[in-house]
């Protein structure tokens, strides 16, 4: 009987390890699953944080696209707008000058004109004085 005392003592022993070592290795396991759950959150809370940055850069950068797109259609309209009045400028350009041409051409005509009417003019009169001049001539001819 003292051995089967020794083995009973032995064995709740024993079992007093199993349960303490089950005790230690569930407070070890729910603290590893604390720690877990403690890194998950923080792994969220950083994610999270993450996500809201990355959003917040995602609708800085659209705004500043919108902003180029903005300024370089203002640009274009503007250089439509200068290439318009450019346009509009030469045509009056083209314009007065072609007025200027055309009075210019008129103006040669007028004076080709008068110079061309005042020799036929010079030369009638020329002619008159030929006439004139033979006649005399044939009259002193014929007197001699």
């Amino acid at each position: 009987m003292a051995q089967r005392n020794d083995e009973l003592i032995q064995a709740q022993a024993e079992l007093r390890d199993f349960k303490r070592t089950v005790l230690a290795l569930r407070q070890e396991l729910e603290n590893a699953h604390a720690e877990t759950d403690v890194q998950l959150r923080k792994s969220a809370v950083s994610a999270k944080t993450e996500i809201a940055q990355l959003e917040s850069t995602v609708v800085a950068l659209r705004e500043e696209l919108e902003e180029a797109r903005a300024e370089r259609e203002k640009a274009v309209q503007q250089a439509i707008a200068e290439s318009h009045n450019d346009i509009q400028q030469l045509k009056a350009t083209v314009a007065a000058l072609r007025d200027t041409l055309e009075i210019a051409h008129i103006d040669e005509d007028n004076r080709i004109e008068k110079t061309v009417s005042g020799a036929n003019a010079e030369i009638a009169q020329l002619r008159g004085t030929i006439r004139t001049l033979r006649e005399q001539f044939e009259a002193l001819s014929a007197k001699t």
